[in-house]
């Protein structure tokens, strides 16, 4: 698997570029982010214990992860779908909360799957945050996220 993060140009410090290489048909990886019982397996940052997944995957259509973290916190996150092109890409907003009271304001995530070489090309794109922190701290979620996918992935 390979990993590549990058800033974006025009918004390098608040915009979250991730592009990961998996050894598996798109169509297997685009199941693997649409559907709840596969989710619930790779979903989360590093200290992510359980997570519960609920999605209504159509365009408009909403989705809530909760994750209980190895510190006793939850977060929570939610979002609606406002892309869904099977198995080519997916798009959807993205808004947290945590245990604390902590909310992150509304960004847009791009999940695009392209085929090469007999594998996935995943690209990950987070934009629209209101901080460089904010940015990095997600990039660290995102990138636990994608190993364990990575992990789920070698297991099927």
């Amino acid at each position: 698997m390979d990993i590549a993060a990058q800033p974006d140009l025009d918004h390098p410090q608040t915009t979250l570029l991730l592009t990961r290489t998996f050894a598996a048909p798109r169509a297997l990886l685009f199941k693997l982010w649409t559907q709840p019982e596969h989710i619930v397996r790779w979903w989360g940052c590093a200290e992510t214990g359980e997570v519960d997944f609920t999605n209504d995957l159509r365009v408009g259509g909403e989705f809530t992860a909760v994750m209980q973290l190895s510190n006793g916190h939850t977060h929570r996150i939610s979002g609606v779908y406002c892309k869904i092109e099977a198995p080519e890409r997916l798009v959807f907003t993205w808004s947290w909360e945590n245990t604390d009271g902590f909310q992150g304001g509304e960004t847009l995530v791009t999940v695009t799957f392209e085929e090469k070489d007999g594998q996935t090309e995943l690209t990950l794109r987070h934009e629209s945050f209101a901080t460089e922190d904010a940015c990095a701290a997600h990039g660290e979620g995102w990138g636990a996220s994608l190993d364990r996918l990575g992990e789920f992935v070698a297991t099927l």
